[in-house]
Parts: C-alpha cells; sequence; structure tokens
C-alpha cells in the first residue's frame, strides 16, 4: 500500500508551544486532531562545506525529511519505541512531521547528563578529560556515563538502547546519533523512562544528491563502500578515530554490542523493509519525492550490510543468518527500473 503524503498546510501553526530547538534545519510546531506534531524542513545546503565547487554533489536541500520519514519506519519495524512519523507538504516543501513525545514529560538529553556526571564526578570520565567534541563523542566515556549516572540507574534498558539504536544507526547510514540525539523522559514524580528514538535525519547520505544514488547503485564497488566503506558512527575509539559500526561489531568485542546484533536479527525483516521505502510516492504535490534508483540504492545499502558483515558475524556466533527473501527493484538495461 502507497505511502500517503499529507497536505499539512491545513493545520495551523502552535503558536504557544511549537517551539523547538536542533541544528539541523528548521522546524515548529502544528497542531494535527488536537495533538502536537513537530513539523521538520529540509536543510538549505548553502554554505555546506564543499558546496562552493563547480562539480559538487551537494543538493540545493538535504534529504533529511526523507531520511528521518524512513530511518524512524525501520526502527519502528523492528519493535524499538521511536517517534511517529509522516511525509507531508508544508508551504511549497516535502516536510516530515514527527508526533511531540515530550508534552507531560522533560526529556533530558544524554549531553545534559553527562555535564552532570563530569561536574559532580570528574573522575569518572577517561583520560580525555572532557570527551564532547563537536565531531564525537569517546564510546568509554559514554559507557562509563551509562554505569555512572544517577539518573540513567534508575532508568530500565539504558544500555540495550545504546546499542540497539549503535546497531540500526550504522544499519540505515545514520552517522549523528550525537549526545542531543538521545535521552530519557522525566516525569514530575521523579521516575523516568528511555525516550523513544528520534532525529534519524541523518540516514541514507541524506546531504547527497539523488543523482549520486542513481549513479553508485549501478556499481557493486560503490555499493559496498557505500554501505560498509565509509560507515562511520558518531563515536570515538581510544585512538581519535571514529568507530566504524560493522567493524565494531564483526570485532566481537563488547558482549552488550553482540547481543544487541543479536536481538537486529531477530526482528529485522527484509521484506517489510523493503515495502517501507517501495511504497513511499515518487512524486507528491507536483515535487520530487524520491526516484526509483534511490530506492534501489538504499535497499541494496541494507542488504549489502546484511549480506556482507551481519550474517557472516551471525554465523561466526552459530546463529542462523537473516533472510533476505523478496525481490530486489529490478532494472532494465541502460540502469532505468523496470
Amino acid at each position: 500500500m502507497e505511502t500517503v503524503i499529507k497536505d499539512l498546510n491545513q493545520f495551523e501553526r502552535d503558536e504557544l508551544f511549537g517551539y523547538y530547538g536542533g541544528k539541523s534545519g528548521f522546524k515548529y510546531g502544528i497542531i494535527i486532531s488536537n495533538e502536537r506534531w513537530i513539523v521538520k524542513f529540509p536543510e538549505n545546503t548553502k554554505g555546506f562545506p564543499g558546496q562552493e565547487k563547480r562539480n559538487a554533489h551537494i543538493p540545493s536541500y538535504t534529504t533529511s525529511p526523507l531520511s528521518e520519514y524512513i530511518g524512524s519506519q525501520i526502527y519502528a519495524s523492528l519493535g524499538i519505541p521511536v517517534h511517529e512519523t509522516m511525509l507531508g507538504l508544508r508551504g511549497n516543501k516535502i516536510v516530515v512531521a514527527c508526533k511531540d513525545f515530550n508534552l507531560n514529560h522533560e526529556l533530558i538529553e544524554f549531553g545534559n547528563i553527562k555535564n552532570s556526571v563530569e561536574e559532580v564526578e570528574n573522575a569518572l570520565i577517561g583520560s580525555s578529560g572532557s570527551s564532547s567534541t563537536f565531531q564525537g563523542e569517546y564510546l568509554r566515556d559514554v559507557l562509563t556515563i551509562i554505569d555512572h549516572s544517577k539518573l540513567l540507574q534508575r532508568v530500565d534498558g539504558v544500555r540495550e538502547r545504546f546499542w540497539d539504536m549503535f546497531v540500526v544507526d550504522g544499519f540505515i547510514r545514520n552517522n549523528d546519533r550525537n549526545n542531543n540525539n538521545w535521552g530519557v523522559l522525566l516525569r514530575k514524580d521523579g521516575t523516568a523512562e528511555m525516550a523513544p528514538v528520534y532525529d534519524n535525519g541523518n540516514a541514507f547520505f541524506n546531504k547527497r544528491n539523488p543523482s549520486v544514488s542513481e549513479r553508485r547503485v549501478l556499481s557493486d564497488a560503490d555499493i559496498k563502500q557505500d554501505a560498509l566503506g565509509t560507515n562511520i558512527s558518531f563515536f570515538l575509539a581510544d585512538d581519535n578515530s571514529h568507530i566504524h559500526p560493522f567493524q565494531y561489531i564483526e570485532s566481537l568485542q563488547d558482549p552488550d554490542c553482540t547481543a544487541a546484533l543479536i536481538r537486529f536479527s531477530e526482528r529485522v525483516d527484509m521484506e517489510a523493509i523493503r515495502s517501507i521505502v517501495e511504497n513511499i510516492p515518487e512524486r507528491a504535490f507536483g515535487l520530487d519525492v524520491i526516484s526509483p534508483m534511490q530506492k534501489r540504492h538504499y535497499i541494496q545499502m541494507m542488504e549489502t550490510i546484511i549480506k556482507r558483515s551481519v550474517n557472516p558475524t551471525l554465523e561466526r556466533l552459530g546463529r542462523s543468518p537473516i533472510s533476505l527473501r523478496g525481490r530486489i527493484l529490478p532494472t532494465r538495461p541502460g540502469g532505468s527500473p523496470s
């Protein structure tokens, strides 16, 4: 069934409470059926590094609404709590609307939790001192804070959620699970729970012109590189290098990470994931949404990750490989989809 892209221009803007922070793109609140939703617009790439180059492959606007929607739908298909999303039209842009889950709670982002631990228990942080940088976060410091934060000690499943995100973000090519992109919900009575997964807009090469996907999907070597060769996370190893999630997973060096991989393998349904991508309309309201070759590119990247990394690792663990039943979008000679 084709995904419905809704005309969101009919809904009033929430002028009282609908204000949201964050660094990626213009966003504000609207009211749909007496519920608050956050509308996120594609980010203008003017001023992005490389945009000034004559043959730059950077679009005028990112595909972050599309990436947010697909990434969030994949999280939902895996049974991992995630914010509710829909694609829509607002103004003359294809946007993503995200249901506001923070109405009756206070969202405490991991970055703020980390800062409180550093102020009171600075000795818990590794020899890197203040580990947060704009470019990344030391993995060992994240795990230390999870173990020692008094707030996180009151929340069930923090470590499991972190590693689930680590695996799934690698799978959807989201390299920006930074300190402001996950956290816990604190209630007025002092109880807390993990926040749903949110901010998945950096998945699937959101700063790449769609024409690049259309070219790279025709090359097995390019697909492999996009899937695994350049796949880094936000997290840093002790030598200051960014961790490649599936290289780390393949190493089997962390039992909690390995457990997350096993959970992923037990939950993932590639037929359902292909349907999420394939059912998105290519055009809506006279605007391009996603091309057939972009769909193929996204699907083949995820299948390559499973075939070349996840399944061999599962086999080393004595586990059953993930089935890749179902079709890949066929391509006519010359590269156009059938």
